[in-house]
């Protein structure tokens, strides 16, 4: 996934030829999504408003994501946002995470909206350049703990065989047959 961050306007961008402004990612619990986040500035071109740009040195980025501004810990964060390539092919390599024991404690409906921020962090730790956005997070169909449907492998099954008896089979969860009983 691609983000690109206009870091001086403090916005997020729909690309570097895009002036669309995003305001909200949507997201699935449980999910780690690799992300590629280019740092973009402004420039006087039609056909690509922007372009890709570096941290000055001694900077760094800091990622989060809480339910209410007055919550004390993230529900997803990273701070971990290697730099990778150089001028135009510039960006910041990390992920954003998913799969935290504080979010998915916080998911106890379909969705959950959390606000999302990043920012520039300088070399004194001071934040420069915070742009904040949403974030809705759909809790996930697959947990992880979902059993074999019985529909998909009825455990007891009828059928009539190729000389058109009719026999019953036991069938185990992974669909193999493990009894078969005919009529006498």
């Amino acid at each position: 996934m691609n983000i690109y961050w206009d870091f001086n306007n403090q916005q997020i961008v729909g690309g570097l030829t895009s002036r669309a402004i995003i305001t909200q990612y949507d997201f699935y619990l449980r999910d780690v999504t690799p992300v590629d986040l280019i740092l973009v500035k402004a420039q006087a071109n039609a056909t690509q408003p922007y372009a890709a740009t570096a941290l000055e040195s001694g900077q760094s980025i800091s990622f989060g994501a809480k339910e209410a501004y007055a919550d004390t810990d993230f529900l997803f964060s990273s701070s971990t946002w290697t730099a990778s390539g150089s001028g135009t092919t510039q960006k910041y390599v990390g992920e954003i995470d998913m799969n935290t024991t504080e979010l998915i404690a916080a998911v106890t409906a379909d969705t959950l909206n959390v606000k999302a921020e990043f920012t520039i962090v300088q070399s004194d730790n001071s934040h420069a350049l915070t742009t904040q956005f949403a974030i809705k997070v759909t809790k996930d169909v697959i947990s992880g703990t979902e059993g074999t449907p019985t529909s998909e492998y009825p455990v007891i099954q009828q059928f009539t065989d190729t000389d058109g008896t009719a026999k019953i089979r036991l069938v185990n969860s992974a669909g193999v047959t493990c009894f078969v009983a005919a009529p006498l």
